[in-house]
Parts: structure tokens; C-alpha cells; sequence
């Protein structure tokens, strides 16, 4: 082979071999560029994904957040749509609601004595059979006449009939009011030690007996001043026109003079071996104002505070240093006073016919409500034919009832759905559990009451005095209320005519001494 041949096939392999040098180096270089691009890429794509993730993970987190607050918002407004619920189907029969508020009867009112959606009967006006009469008897009038509480006038008619038959009586009765001046003089002497009386420190003052009225009327009767005046005023034909401030000070004159009989209230409370008690709510000044009755069957002593609770219990100094058994509704700051604490079970009864009415998941209400009445009923008759208690066995046989029951309620609420009326009716069991004794004193001790009904019955004029007139004005002015109408509920209690008591009381004696 020739010299030059082989020199140009060696260049041109070393040409080639530079050639293929320099493209593995270029494409190392395009390979290493690649690398570092994909590496980019995949920074940037790892970077774009990461960020998504961040943001996604932030919207899943603002959602979950959204969510649960769209939970709790809808389990609040079913919680408040149970409770707004219940509230509208609180009548009589499930709660303290009076039965005026009951809405059983159409509202449509067609005559002025259909008053508290009352429906018209197709019974003639007047007394019905079988309804005991009130109406005064010619027998009644003469025993009155004959008693002198009633002055006898004899008017005599002539009518036509046989002359010689015997006559025919009759009786009307009537009032008369009219106003008399008494015409005090008083003497001087040097040999008298008597003073000036300080009720005739004025030249004109009021008898007794229009204070009385006034206290009666304004108090038990809730007669305003201004309607208490114009009465007065129109009786006695406009001869007396008394100022409301007048009227005013006859009851703080008889407040005063009331308080040794207030004490001997006091102290027949003290000296009973059973004390009712509860609160209501009113007004004085645009301000809260408690007033708490201690009552029995013969005595009742109102007592109003600013404030509930202990302090106040403390001051009225009656709870503190009371021995006996205290019947009240399920307010446990009594349960700090008395020897005993008794349960209202009519109450209870309320909150059982409320979970009836309003959770149709459990059946265990109807039980214990049949439960408690049936005992109320077996009691009652029981009382009727001379017991004084049921025997051991019964008693024992009762409360075994009532423990079964509470076991099944515990297990039926865990079905209830709405947990406004799950955690009432666990409320409830809980209080029923934990109180069993206190509600069922009445099945061991027949002079136990079942209720505290004596004492709405003894707060009702309360209400009605706030509806009436918005309250007090004053705290002296509630003080001076509630001494008069302690005095006039007692009297009452007591079957003793309170218009009697009053003037009683002006006269200053004191009274319900026992």
C-alpha cells in the first residue's frame, strides 16, 4: 500500500476521531444540559406541586373549618328550633303556665264573659243542677236578725186576699253607707295626765273603718288609689275625697301597727312542723324585687328582698332557725335549712308530660308520671278510709317501681335525636335519681304534702299586682304591702272576716296569737 494512502486514511481517521470526540463532547454537554433542565423542570414542577399542595391543604383546612362551624350552626339551630318549639307547646299541663295561656279553645271571642277562650255552653244563665247555691234563705236572714248582725225594719203592705189570712213575709236585704263626723273635745285639767292623742295632732283625721276599707280593697283587692279615692268619694256622695297620699299613709300606719301580730305569724310558722315556701318575681323602681311566702294552712308571711339566694334567706331569719320539714320546688338553696326537704311532685309531673308531649322516642315518661299520680291517688284513698301511712312492703314495692323505671330511662334517652331534649330528659333523670327520696316522703308519711301548689296558690296576688299596676314604687312601699296582705291572707286562712282583723289591728290589738 502506498506511504501517501496510508497517511491519508490515518488523517482521516484521526479527523473522523476528532469529529466523534467532539460530538460525544458535544453531546455530553447537550446531555449534561438536559440533565440540568430536567432537573429544573423537576425543581419548578416539585416547586408548582408543593405550592398547590400548600394552597389545596389551606382551601381542605378553610373548608373543614367552614364545615364545622356549618355543623355547629346547624346543631344550634336545631337545639333552637326544639327549644322555640317546646316553648310554643308550653301550656298548663307541661310547665308553670297558667291555663289561661292554654290555647284549646278557638281565640275567636264572641261574647264579653267568653273570656280566656272559654267556649259558649248551650246552658241557660244562672246556678246549674247539681251546683251548691250561694243565695241568702228567708231562715238565713231571721238567724242574722235574731243574732243582730242585721237591723230588722218592718214595712207592712196590704194586697189583695181573704182579711184574716196570715200574712206573707218577705225579706229584702240592703246596704247603706253614709258618712258621720265624731266631734272629739278635749279638756284641760290640771288633775288629767293624759296626753293629746297623737292621732288627733290634725284637726280632721279618718276612722278606723274607712282605713280598714282602704287596706282590704287596696291590698287583697287590688283597688288602684286613684279608683280607691273616686270609690270613696262616690259612696258618701262627695262628702270625703281622700288624696292618693292619704291612702298611702293609712297603709303605712297599718304596717306599723301590724308588727306584733306579723311576730305571732312568725312564730306559729316557727313553732309548725311543715313550712311551704318559694319566690316570685316584681317590680319596684324599674328594678327587680323577689318576694318569698313561709307558709302553712292557717299562716302565711310575705317577705320581699332585692336579691335570691342565701343572704336573703338569711335576713328574713325564719329558714335558719326553722325545725321542721320544708316543702318547696326543687329550689336546692333550701336544702341547707330544715330537718327535711319535700319535693313538689306536681311539678315534676309538668316536666314529664312535657318530654310526652315533645320526644316520641322514649315511653318511660308515661311510666313515672302514671307512677307518681297513681301513689298521689292510692294515698288519697287511703286518707279516706282513717290510714295514716302504707306498710312497708307497699312502700318498698313502689320505690322498686321507680328505680326499674329510671334503669329504662337511661337506656331510652340514648335514642332520643335532638340533644336539646336528650340533655333535658337526662336532666331530669338525674334530678329524679338523685332526689327519689325527697319526692317520695309522701308514701312514707300521709301528713307529708305531694306539692307545693299552697304556695303558687299564695304568690298568685303577685302576679296580679304586677300585671295590675307594674309593682312598687318604693322598697318601704312593698314592705308595708306585704304586711297587709300577710295579714289579710292569714285571716283568711284562718276563716276570719279580714275587714274585721284590719280595724282589729288599727285598734291596735294583736291577733293569731296561739
Amino acid at each position: 500500500m502506498p506511504k501517501g494512502y496510508t497517511n491519508d486514511f490515518f488523517r482521516q481517521f484521526e479527523e473522523i476521531s476528532n469529529k466523534l470526540d467532539s460530538l460525544l463532547d458535544e453531546k455530553k454537554k447537550i446531555k449534561e444540559e438536559h440533565k440540568k433542565e430536567m432537573a429544573k423542570l423537576k425543581y419548578d414542577l416539585i416547586k408548582e406541586f408543593r405550592e398547590e399542595k400548600a394552597e389545596l391543604k389551606e382551601t381542605i383546612k378553610s373548608l373543614t373549618k367552614q364545615l364545622e362551624e356549618a355543623n355547629k350552626l346547624n346543631k344550634k339551630l336545631q337545639e333552637d328550633n326544639d327549644r322555640l318549639k317546646n316553648q310554643i307547646n308550653k301550656n298548663s299541663s307541661n310547665s308553670s303556665k297558667p291555663s289561661s295561656s292554654n290555647f284549646t279553645t278557638p281565640k275567636k271571642k264572641t261574647s264579653a264573659n267568653e273570656y280566656n277562650y272559654r267556649q259558649k255552653s248551650n246552658t241557660n244563665i244562672g246556678g246549674q243542677i247539681g251546683h251548691i247555691g250561694h243565695s241568702l234563705s228567708k231562715r238565713d236572714v231571721e238567724n242574722l236578725i235574731t243574732s243582730n248582725k242585721v237591723e230588722e225594719r218592718i214595712i207592712t203592705h196590704t194586697i189583695k186576699g181573704k182579711t184574716g189570712e196570715e200574712p206573707i213575709i218577705k225579706y229584702r236585704v240592703g246596704v247603706e253607707i253614709s258618712a258621720y263626723a265624731e266631734k272629739h273635745i278635749f279638756i284641760p285639767s290640771e288633775n288629767s295626765n293624759e296626753l293629746l292623742p297623737k292621732e288627733f295632732y290634725t284637726d280632721v283625721t279618718y276612722d278606723n273603718s274607712i282605713k280598714a276599707l282602704s287596706i282590704e280593697l287596696g291590698t287583697y283587692n287590688l283597688v288602684a288609689y286613684d279608683r280607691l279615692s273616686d270609690l270613696f268619694n262616690v259612696i258618701t256622695d262627695g262628702v270625703l275625697t281622700i288624696s292618693n297620699g292619704t291612702l298611702v299613709n293609712f297603709l303605712y300606719e297599718f304596717s306599723a301597727k301590724s308588727e306584733p301580730t306579723i311576730n305571732e305569724i312568725r312564730s306559729n310558722l316557727l313553732n309548725s312542723p311543715l313550712l311551704y315556701t318559694d319566690e316570685t318575681g316584681s317590680k319596684y323602681n324599674k328594678k327587680n324585687i323577689f318576694v318569698r311566702n313561709y307558709s302553712n294552712e292557717e299562716n302565711v308571711l310575705y317577705l320581699p328582698r332585692l336579691h335570691k339566694g342565701h343572704d336573703s334567706i338569711k335576713d328574713d331569719n325564719i329558714l335558719p332557725i326553722f325545725c321542721g320539714g320544708i316543702m318547696g320546688d326543687h329550689d336546692t338553696t333550701l336544702y341547707s335549712y330544715g330537718t327535711k326537704n319535700y319535693e313538689c311532685n306536681i311539678h315534676v309531673g309538668r316536666y314529664l308530660e312535657e318530654l310526652i308531649q315533645n320526644v316520641f322516642e322514649i315511653y318511660w315518661p308515661v311510666k313515672m308520671k302514671e307512677l307518681i299520680f297513681r301513689m298521689h291517688n292510692s294515698r288519697k284513698l287511703a286518707v279516706q278510709f282513717g290510714g295514716s301511712q302504707f306498710s312497708d312492703n307497699k312502700i318498698e314495692e313502689y320505690k322498686k317501681e321507680y328505680l326499674e323505671i329510671l334503669d329504662i330511662a337511661k337506656e331510652e334517652n340514648k335514642t332520643i335525636k335532638s340533644s336539646y331534649y336528650k340533655e333535658k330528659a337526662n336532666k331530669l333523670v338525674r334530678r329524679m335519681t338523685k332526689y327519689m327520696d325527697n319526692h317520695l316522703y309522701f308514701i312514707e308519711d300521709f301528713e307529708v304534702p305531694f306539692d307545693d301548689n299552697l304556695s303558687e296558690r299564695d304568690l298568685r296576688i303577685f302576679k296580679n299586682k304586677t300585671k295590675i299596676s307594674g309593682g312598687f314604687r318604693t322598697m318601704n312601699g312593698a314592705k308595708s304591702y306585704v304586711n297587709a296582705l300577710s295579714i289579710v291572707k292569714t285571716s283568711i286562712k284562718r276563716n276570719i272576716n279580714p275587714f274585721s282583723s284590719i280595724k282589729a289591728i288599727f285598734n291596735n290589738e294583736t291577733l293569731f296569737a296561739n
